[in-house]
């Protein structure tokens, strides 16, 4: 949003508006209702000092102004979106905080007080101000600072993050960012639990104790081919195994099952009526390549990690790709620093 030529304010200018507008609601109302004469206030019964500091409530403060405005509480409710018992308690609130009758009503006619009419002005002063400190409130975050807790896997974070951090480290010197790195599944639970503000992994479907994160909401911003290989002397490389149903005769290295990448793993090779010899299963891709790369069985890792440790098997008919996520949690709105590292993401892999 662009909010160019509109004041900033500082967390402290905001409540500092607050804290005036709490003595403005005592201030104005008090004022000007004790500068009258009590027999011309149109008392209550249930109270009679004029000289007392006044409390109002700031919601029947607003339906007064609008039953001033239209002098009607029908038509009042019907720009409140009320019930018109809900306005008419309101203002009868707003008369007890008073002491003050604020309305005459005759018949159908809603006509103010003297009492409703020397309130006017500073009923619609105070709501000047509420405006003025949404306004405030919406501008705060334009300049973007504060804290980013980032999740997310060593495979994203060591392979595909770094540049994306130094480039908005660069646009935004007045953020602390602070990256939490895990697997996916323990990445979703912080989240979950409120300890991150975003996450980038694999999906929020991925399942903690067999249940999906309800509150995680996921969008795919990036896929990466996931290359098979195994250790150069393995015994695949040795006898040149070249279809996938001679590989899968061998042990294999995979994510744990129902984690979205192995489901990915599954339907590929279930397409070619294979069921692997699963003997390990490991969290990351680190870990399964390194198991991979002593000789311990055949795995699918990301293309940006094969290196001359591993043997890539060339399998045209099986493709396998990992969707990387931007995830966050539905009950927790987003920062201006969330939201401004959101917008940077690049549309594809670095």
């Amino acid at each position: 949003m662009n909010f160019s030529g509109v004041e900033i304010y500082s967390a402290n200018d905001v409540l500092s508006l607050i804290l005036y507008l709490s003595g403005l609601v005592r201030y104005v109302v008090s004022k000007n209702l004790a500068e009258m004469k009590p027999d011309n206030l149109g008392y209550l019964p249930a109270s009679s000092s004029y000289q007392q500091e006044y409390v109002v409530d700031i919601n029947n403060l607003i339906a007064f102004i609008e039953v001033a405005e239209k002098q009607s509480f029908s038509r009042s409710a019907e720009s409140l979106q009320l019930t018109q018992p809900a306005v008419s308690k309101r203002i009868a609130a707003l008369e007890t905080e008073l002491s003050s009758r604020l309305f005459d009503r005759i018949g159908r006619s809603v006509h103010l007080t003297e009492a409703g009419r020397v309130l006017l002005p500073s009923a619609l002063q105070i709501s000047s101000e509420l405006s003025r400190i949404e306004d405030v409130i919406c501008n705060l975050g334009k300049e973007v600072s504060g804290k980013l807790s980032i999740g997310t896997t060593e495979h994203v974070g060591a392979h595909h993050l770094a540049p994306i951090l130094k480039k908005y480290g660069e646009s935004y010197p007045g953020v602390n960012m602070d990256v939490n790195t895990a697997n996916p599944r323990e990445t979703l639970t912080k989240l979950e639990n409120g300890i991150l503000d975003i996450a980038l992994c694999s999906s929020a479907g991925e399942s903690v104790g067999g249940k999906h994160h309800t509150r995680l909401q996921d969008m795919e911003i990036w896929s990466e081919r996931l290359l098979l290989v195994t250790s150069k002397d393995h015994a695949i490389t040795r006898e040149r195994c070249e279809t996938i149903e001679c590989i899968a005769g061998h042990q294999a290295i995979l994510p744990p099952e129902k984690s979205v990448v192995r489901n990915s793993i599954n339907e590929a090779l279930t397409q070619q009526n294979i069921g692997p010899v699963v003997s390990i299963e490991a969290v990351d891709f680190q870990t399964i390549k390194s198991m991979t790369s002593i000789g311990l069985g055949w795995a699918f890792i990301p293309e940006v990690m094969v290196d001359d440790s591993l043997a890539v098997i060339d399998t045209h008919d099986v493709v396998v790709k990992n969707s990387v996520a931007l995830v966050r949690n539905s009950d927790r709105s987003m920062s201006r620093a969330a939201q401004a590292f959101v917008d940077a993401l690049p549309t594809r892999l670095i």
